[in-house]
């Protein structure tokens, strides 16, 4: 699965809007502060992103946030285990999933789909 590479700056307003919407959602993600970080920051300006936030999920780069580009980027969904409440992430797109839980190793089927 893909992963997330957000970053951000501690003044921001979007990024705290962006990492609520991404802990809302349950994706893992890796923060870059770019006021903190000098390397972050580098990596940014190497990628020709100009404001933030802004992330790389995969090869792909997206700056603000645009829920909508976001889930179409983000290879997968999170689904909660209906015995234990624990969040497990199932890869879009791929129909009718057996997933088992890894916290109470409860099975259940879910339906994905591509977005």
């Amino acid at each position: 699965m893909k992963e997330i590479v957000m970053f951000t700056s501690n003044t921001c307003p979007h990024c705290r809007s962006a990492k609520a919407y991404l802990d809302e959602k349950g994706y893992k993600y890796i923060e870059k502060n770019v006021q903190l970080d000098q390397f972050a920051r580098q990596e940014m300006m190497s990628r020709k992103m100009m404001g933030v936030p802004a992330f790389i999920i995969g090869n792909e780069s997206v700056v603000g946030l645009d829920r909508f580009k976001l889930e179409a980027l983000i290879d997968y969904t999170v689904e909660v285990c209906p015995h234990c409440n624990h969040r497990t992430r199932v890869p879009k797109g791929k129909g009718k999933v057996k997933v088992i839980c890894k916290k109470c190793t409860n099975d259940f089927v879910v339906q994905t789909r591509n977005m």
